[in-house]
Parts: C-alpha cells; structure tokens; sequence
C-alpha cells in the first residue's frame, strides 16, 4: 500500500517562509511560536500593546502537530503531539473564544490495574470506581481524595506555607507509600499520575504531583479535544494575531538590554544574514534547558535564574500513529461506545482513537507513550520499535497485530516535558525566579509554569499582565 503523508496546512506552512519581513522596532519581541508565543501576542493585541514573533522554524505552533495523511483515496487526521485538554486548562476557554469545534468526554479512562483490562463503558464515574475497587479499597480511595483535596489549596497559595513546601523534598512514590494505600489503589494513582508527568513516580517530588491530582478529584474534570486536530487551534491564533506579526526562519542569538531598550540579535537562516530589532520588551519562550546553550543574555541572567535552569528535569514522550482498517475498531467498540482513552501501564502507552470524528474505512489508534519506554523509543531504530509495537499490542489485544497497516512515529527532544525533581518544585521560589521578569526579558513557556499545555498558556497570561504592569508604572 502506498501513501503520502503531510502536515495539515501545508501551503499554509509554506507562503509562512516569506511572508513577514522582521521590522526594525515593535514594543514586545516574542521569541517562539507554539502555544505560548501565540497565546502571548492574542493577549498583548487584547491589551492594544504592539509585537512581533521570531520563529526559528517554518513551522508555527511548536509541538501542536496535526497530520494529514492521504491512504487509499481517503483524508485521515490525527495529532502527532498533545491529544486533549482537561477542563481546568485556560486553553479551553480561549478554543470557546475562537469558536473552535470541540468533543467532549468524561475524565476517566480505560485501565490496566494488576494485569487487567479494566474497560470503561459505563456511565458514569461512580460507576466505574464501583467495578474497579472493592469497598475497602473505595474508602481509601475517598480518604486519600480528601487528604490531596485539603493539600491543593496550600499548595497554590502565594506564598506557600513551609509545612507544605516541605513536600518537595519527598518523592511522590515515598509519599503514596506513606498513606497505607491498598496495592490496587497506589497502582492507579502511580499509573494515572505517569502519563501526565510523563516520567515515573519516583522521579518528582509529591509537592508537584499532589496538584497533577486536581483533575481527578470529585468526579473528575471533563477532557475536550478538537475536532480533526489541535492544529485548528493554532491556526486560529495565527489569524487572530495576523500573519504579518509573525517571521518563520529567524534564529534568536542574542538578546541585550540597556537602559530601557532590548536589542534582539537573530539570523534568517534562509539567507543566513545576521539582523537586529529593538523593543521595549523580549519575551522568551524558549525551552528553558536550550536557552543559554543558544541565545547570549547580556546583562546575564541572576545567579538563582540559573541554579533554577540547571536543576530542573524533564519527561519525554513518544507518539505513534498504527492504521488499520475500519473493521478492527470492534477491538476498542463496545456496544456501540468507544473504551479509548486506555492506560495500559506498558510499552503502548495510552491507547487514543487518533481520529474519533472520522467515517473512514481506515483508522488511526494513536499511541502516547511516555517516561522511560519514550526515552528508549526516541534512540531506538524504527523497525524495532515497530516489531516491538506489534507485539506489545498482540499481548493486549490477540490478533489485533494482524490488521495493522502501517505505522508512523514522531520522536521528540529526550527533555520535551518540564519537570521538577525530589528537592525542587514548580511552587519553590527558584521558580518564583523565573518568573520574575529582569532586565526587560520575561520567560514564558510550559517549563516555567508547569508540566503540560496549561503551563504554557498561563505563562503567556503571567507575561502579559507583567508587561501591562510595567507600561503602567512608567506612566
């Protein structure tokens, strides 16, 4: 079978390489175009304030990829990055602002507890928790709820209180242990709370890891996806801010201030000629573990600034879309309803329907995998990541290996999730640090707030009030 593959919005990718000349001065300069850069400028154009992205790609929206793929004469979609948004997300409320088509599922997933397949095909969450725990386990289940419920307030409080700072400093394994969970319950908070950090419970402290449990609280935050991929969302953000305000191609090298005007240093990689433009203002977003390895910062940042870089950690990721045909969707259809999401606690990650909202006679299961199984993924040939898929998925679904396809992968930097190891946190003041603005330069991006898509948009959120604040003052 031969077939092509694409990102969606190609000729809207290419007429990106020159199609916005860099202009001499703008009063913010946004280093970035993913979901941060973005959501940075639809602020800042909300608050009247001129900007301008340098991209160092051609590609706009960082990680938020959808992929168009052309099999057999049908039009497939399906997110080579991010696949959904929990409630609490402010990106959902900006995707209900641009009007942005939306599905909506319940907050829990399909589940691998113990060795068994737990599927999720009932109505309601109650209702499962009653199939997966017995009443012993359930009572548990509910104190350590409240335990964590008690716990998050504190947590986001400013400042936070010593006792609860405290927590950083034991990892979020040692801390489960610490509750006398039965084994049932421990091994479906360590498999829920993985995937979203994507590394294992004994990398990160609990301090971090009890606010990741927000979302399963009660009974649980609502997911949302977009309807045929989250590139929709970026694209819409590219319109809202104008193409015009956005350069693709441009590689930051430098960034210096003096007095009150920041001269950004950058080289357009297509002509490889070295330009500058001034602003009063230069957010970053940036990747904090690639900042200094690839932009000078003069003044240089403070000395915490960098302790706080140097001792933050990551997760990794690793998506693979496997196509098989319409007919082998009776392996994830029960009676009518879908049991994806499917957290198997093994090399296939989380199990997606990697296009829901498609009536085509191929299919994609989307696989998210994460942590340690990512890392090895991301180094390792394809064909044996392949075999080994196969596999894997004959182990969780016999015969299912026979009506695969094909099979694509999209590999990430080995440090693509921000994370915070056992002594730092997201809530220390190292990180408190980073978000203080200094010098006019103002870091944004998901690793100065947090671990997921949320970190990036409420870091856009922080920037821009910091901005407003500083124009303020000088008046």
């Amino acid at each position: 079978m031969i077939h092509t593959l694409f990102v969606t919005g190609m000729l809207f990718l290419i007429s990106f390489q020159s199609f916005s000349k860099v202009p001499d001065r703008s009063d913010v300069v946004i280093v970035g175009a993913g979901l941060s850069g973005l959501t940075t400028a639809y602020e800042l154009k909300k608050a009247g304030i001129k900007y301008h992205i340098l991209e160092l790609t051609p590609h706009i929206g960082g990680r938020v990829r959808t992929v168009t793929y052309k099999m057999n004469g049908e039009t497939l979609l399906a997110d080579s990055g991010m696949e959904e948004y929990w409630e609490s997300n402010p990106a959902v409320k900006i995707i209900k602002e641009l009007k942005l088509p939306l599905r909506e599922d319940v907050a829990m997933s399909s589940i691998v507890l113990e060795g068994k397949k737990n599927e999720f095909i009932e109505d309601t969450q109650p209702q499962y928790v009653a199939k997966l725990f017995n009443e012993e386990e359930r009572k548990a289940l509910e104190t350590f709820k409240k335990t964590v419920s008690e716990l998050i307030p504190k947590i986001v409080k400013e400042p936070i209180d010593i006792e609860t700072l405290k927590l950083k400093d034991i990892s979020f394994e040692d801390w489960v242990k610490k509750q006398n969970l039965p084994k049932k319950v421990a091994e479906w908070i360590r498999i829920s709370v993985e995937c979203e950090a994507g590394t294992e419970w004994n990398a990160f402290g609990a301090l971090d890891a009890i606010e990741e449990l927000a979302i399963f609280l009660g009974d649980g935050e609502r997911s949302f996806r977009i309807i045929n991929g989250n590139e929709i969302f970026t694209n819409a953000l590219t319109k809202k801010i104008g193409r015009e305000n956005i350069s693709t191609n441009q590689r930051v090298t430098k960034i210096t201030t003096k007095d009150d005007v920041v001269t950004i240093n950058y080289l357009d990689v297509t002509t490889n000629q070295s330009k500058t433009i001034k602003a009063s203002h230069v957010v970053t977003t940036i990747p904090l573990f690639r900042l200094n390895m690839e932009v000078q910062i003069s003044p240089s940042m403070s000395e915490k600034k960098l302790e706080a870089i140097s001792t933050q950690t990551y997760g990794s990721y690793f998506k693979a879309h496997i196509f098989v045909p319409s007919s082998a969707s009776t392996f994830w259809n029960k009676n009518g309803d879908s049991i994806l999401p499917f957290l198997t606690d093994s090399e296939l990650g989380v199990i997606y329907d990697g296009n829901p909202d498609q009536k085509t006679k191929i299919k994609i299961v989307s696989l998210l995998i994460t942590g340690e199984r990512a890392e090895g993924f991301n180094f390792m040939n394809q064909d044996q990541v392949r075999e080994i898929l196969k596999r894997s998925f004959e182990r969780f679904w016999p015969g299912f290996s026979k009506e695969i396809i094909g099979m694509e992968f999209y590999r990430y930097h080995p440090r693509a999730i921000a994370g915070w190891p056992v002594g730092r946190s997201r809530f220390d003041e190292l990180s408190n640090e980073i978000r203080r603005p200094e010098n006019r330069l103002y870091l944004a991006g998901d690793f100065t707030e947090g671990t997921h898509s949320s970190g990036a948009i409420n870091a856009a959120f922080r920037v821009v009030k910091q901005i407003k604040d500083a124009k303020k003052n000088k008046k």
